[in-house]
């Protein structure tokens, strides 16, 4: 049996000009329109996925740090992290809810999947130091150095052990996905290729016996984004977000699936009743 629970790790807010960006603006234009916003969304969660499989259990994505809250934690050159807002109390963080689960985030699981290296997906790694840690190799590479942190990454603060398995997408097509990566040898839990929030960036579809599960990371922020073909203001390459939002329609058009971004506070309740796209 496969099975899919959300965990919520404290909650975020952004400008409205981040949750949807015009399709008339350039990359650089949709980042002016969100420094210039003066109107913020409600508050939204920060989740992960645990994956449970007969060959182990799965984190995708690991959520955000209680230190966004401790002064420069956050570097104070980079205003992009003054158009965004993380509240997350210590006892949020990924590994305290999973220890709540009766679950040691240290030992019990087999892996934690990365979508991307944003870091309100990556600040709870610390709680994995005996965990492989998979993300695509595409991203990590825009994730690192001056790059990254100019990107929404924070490469200087993951835990010094990190050495990732980065992988490609080297494995067999999924409907309208050219191409994945299976995490599981049934091929039932893999990533596929979803670029357009970030270059590189992935999701992960959990496949179970009357549904799939689509792990959508930052790919879209909900599912009435999704439905409307609406792409976010981080975006630099909006023709490919949009390929990617197709796609994802065009995988539910397949087969039931609910659909499960990092951000969407109505995802936990459609992942309880089954509702599907």
């Amino acid at each position: 049996m496969i099975t899919v629970t959300a965990i919520e790790t404290g909650k975020a807010r952004m400008k409205t000009a981040q949750r949807v960006g015009r399709d008339d603006r350039s990359a650089i234009g949709r980042k002016i329109d969100i420094f210039r916003d003066r109107d913020w969304v409600e508050p939204l969660p920060i989740l992960c996925f645990l994956v449970e499989h007969p060959e182990g259990r799965f984190l995708v994505d690991t959520g955000d740090t209680w230190r966004n809250s401790v002064p420069g934690y956050l570097p104070g050159w980079n205003p992009f992290y003054r158009q965004v807002s993380i509240r997350v109390a210590p006892e949020e963080e990924v590994g305290p809810r999973l220890a709540a689960m009766g679950l040691d985030p240290a030992r019990d699981l087999a892996a934690v999947v990365l979508t991307h290296f944003h870091h309100d997906h990556t600040g709870g790694l610390d709680h994995f130091p005996h965990t492989p840690i998979v993300g695509p190799r595409a991203n990590y590479a825009v994730s690192t150095g001056m790059r990254g942190m100019m990107m929404g990454c924070l490469p200087q603060r993951w835990p010094v052990w990190l050495a990732p398995e980065l992988v490609d997408m080297d494995g067999p097509a999924i409907g309208p996905f050219p191409a994945s990566h299976p995490l599981t040898s049934d091929g039932r839990v893999a990533l596929v290729p979803t670029p357009g929030h970030v270059a590189g960036h992935c999701s992960v579809i959990v496949r179970g016996d009357d549904r799939a599960y689509f792990l959508a990371g930052d790919a879209t922020y909900s599912q009435e984004n999704l439905l409307a073909d609406r792409i976010d203001g981080v975006t630099n390459d909006a023709a490919t977000a949009h390929e990617t939002l197709r796609r994802i329609r065009d995988f539910a058009a397949l087969q039931p699936t609910v659909l499960l971004p990092a951000h969407d506070p109505d995802g936990p309740r459609r992942l309880r009743e089954g509702a599907c796209l």
